[in-house]
């Protein structure tokens, strides 16, 4: 019983030492080719990275019970929004950017017009982008700290 106190006493010790990551996807440009079972693999490789605090997929279509209770298992939360999910995930986004307890804000998308809010990301806290290989432009590896493709977790 102490042994086991003892060794959640040195996770915790550990976690604070890892970087705190918050993710942040935008659903309708990530989740068509990508199967939410494939979540626990992205949130290991995001492990190797830091410690996932947060993890929210915004989409605006209603995902089914099996998918929600897959992202739940993970620690991710479902945000289902009217329109502009591009908006929705500018704002959380920036409100990662803005949290003191987040060193690394993780954007899941394929929208290159999410780049001026990738850019402001990045002059703040270190920036990781989840795309497609086929989506990974000239600009985004110019500011992206790390970029993880989602290619290899689909196969």
């Amino acid at each position: 019983m102490v042994l086991n106190r003892v060794g959640k006493a040195l996770r915790i010790i550990s976690d604070e030492d890892r970087k705190k990551i918050a993710v942040v996807i935008d659903g309708p440009t990530i989740l068509p080719d990508f199967s939410l079972s494939n979540l626990k693999s992205l949130k290991k490789l995001l492990d190797k990275v830091g410690i996932v605090r947060t993890g929210k997929i915004i989409t605006d279509t209603q995902i089914s019970q099996r998918d929600s209770d897959i992202l739940k298992a993970q620690g991710f939360h479902e945000e289902i929004v009217g329109s502009d999910v591009d908006i929705h995930v500018s704002i959380r986004a920036l409100e990662m950017m803005n949290n003191e307890a987040i060193d690394i804000v993780a954007v899941g998308t394929a929208d290159t017009n999410l780049f001026p809010i990738l850019s402001q990301i990045k002059h703040k806290k270190s920036l990781a982008v989840i795309t497609w290989e086929k989506d990974i432009t000239p600009a985004i590896e110019s500011i992206a700290d790390m970029i993880l493709t989602l290619d290899l977790l689909n196969k």
